[in-house]
């Protein structure tokens, strides 16, 4: 029997779900939904089920947003390495996880958007894709979605979950409610510690600490010709990254770069916004703060008068990490942010600079702040010093990145290989 919390939040979304289409509608008029495929999001089908392998069980893998859905991407290679007859429905909430996700989608696989949490939705959705098994990335927990699967049958997993404390003392008010969605999880692996204590103290159910999935992931991919032409457009200038920023850091960030020019006047900053439509709103600061800009998206080439690079494109992380050093992580430097995740900028060499807000990865932040393999900073004054220290001092450089690649490589295989193993049996066979 669901408690009486869970009952309430179904019958309070139900009442609601005549308004979704003018809600929709509304996001999708100031860009926060793709208008051409609303209807995926009251759970009406956009696509067919993937016609290869028709007799093999559906693996339905959700990531709400771009680090997610990278995720989802890289379980779903795993997986089908693994068992060569399974077909695929990847699912997540945002305009640009959809874009990254269409790019590496096979023969064997769909994405759709997340429906909202309606019964209704919910109801639409399941019955026409009819997943054997449903796989739910980090701390995605939508009540009506979950227990409506687990009423069909379908195995469910959370996989990587991570909720830092304040998610954790907000289920701690519902116990009985946390406890009983929770329970519709045949198995929970979780990304930390903190994590699974918390877990662990909602629900009777063992937790796994698998240690962090994205630990495992793969440098991100590059594509080389654009990086031999950006590279050649840059030439011997310094350049910098800012990565995954949020609306308020853009105006920090770019007084800390005023402050590099005047020790490095031909210095580049490359800043890539956490969302690309802000493009338009961030080289409107650029022009504020007299720092001629480029946009990616619209000009392929930085020219040499630019001397910040906006990369407002998808999934092209790999590049810009691959072109400028040290790279700062977003959403870090204000009070309601959390942090981003510093890995494929460690994979890839670059020292890595964070602000103080960084609860999202908080046991990960600690241990390469205290191994000295991060630098955290405060200030635009602070991230200009340290820029110009890694800059001056390629010791100094070197031993950032030895000191964050050595201690994230030590547990690279295994949270991959235990999700793996767990995941794998809740996956039916070909009928």
């Amino acid at each position: 029997m669901r408690p009486l919390g869970l009952n309430l939040y179904r019958a309070a979304t139900g009442l609601l779900s005549p308004l979704a289409p003018l809600w929709l509608k509304h996001r999708a008029k100031h860009g926060k939904e793709d208008a051409e495929r609303l209807g995926e999001r009251t759970g009406k089908p956009g696509a067919g089920r993937p016609d290869a392998f028709p007799d093999g069980p559906l693996v339905w893998l959700h990531g709400a947003s771009v680090g997610e859905a990278e995720m989802a991407l890289n379980l779903m290679q795993e997986i089908g390495a693994a068992r060569t007859d399974v077909r695929f429905l990847l699912t997540s909430g945002t305009r640009t996880s959809a874009t990254l996700i269409a790019k590496r989608l096979g023969k064997n696989a769909r994405h759709q958007y997340l429906p909202l949490d309606t019964p209704g939705a919910v109801r639409r959705f399941l019955s026409h894709w009819h997943p054997e098994t449903g796989v739910f990335i980090e701390s995605e927990l939508w009540p009506n979605l979950i227990l409506a699967a687990q009423e069909r049958g379908i195995k469910l997993a959370l996989v990587n979950a991570r909720m830092n404390a304040r998610s954790l003392h907000r289920w701690k008010h519902a116990p009985a409610s946390a406890a009983h969605l929770l329970g519709a999880f045949d198995w929970i692996g979780a990304a930390d510690e903190q994590t699974t204590q918390g877990l662990q103290g909602l629900t009777s159910q063992t937790i796994t600490n698998t240690g962090n999935l994205k630990q495992a992931a793969p440098a991100p991919p590059v594509n080389k010709s654009t990086l031999v032409h950006l590279k050649k457009a840059f030439g011997a200038r310094p350049v910098w990254l800012a990565a995954s920023t949020h609306e308020g850091e853009e105006e920090i960030v770019l007084a800390a770069h005023r402050k590099i020019c005047t020790d490095h006047p031909g210095a580049a900053l490359i800043l890539v916004p956490r969302h690309p439509e802000r493009a338009e709103r961030i080289a409107a600061l650029c022009k504020q703060s007299e720092l001629p800009c480029n946009r990616h998206s619209t000009s392929k080439t930085p020219d040499k008068k630019a001397s910040v690079y906006i990369g407002d494109s998808i999934g092209e992380m790999g590049l810009w990490l691959r072109l400028a050093s040290p790279a700062f992580i977003g959403g870090s430097l204000l009070p309601a942010l959390t942090g981003h995740n510093p890995l494929e900028a460690i994979k890839l060499g670059a020292p890595v600079l964070t602000g103080p807000y960084h609860t999202s990865f908080a046991t990960l932040y600690t241990d390469l702040l205290r191994e000295k393999g991060a630098l955290e900073v405060n200030t635009s004054k602070d991230i200009a010093q340290a820029v110009l220290n890694i800059w001056d001092d390629t010791n100094y450089a070197k031993a950032m990145t030895d000191a964050a690649q050595s201690l994230t490589e030590q547990n690279v295989k295994a949270p991959l290989a235990t999700t793996l193993a767990a995941v794998l049996p809740l996956i039916g066979e070909t009928s």
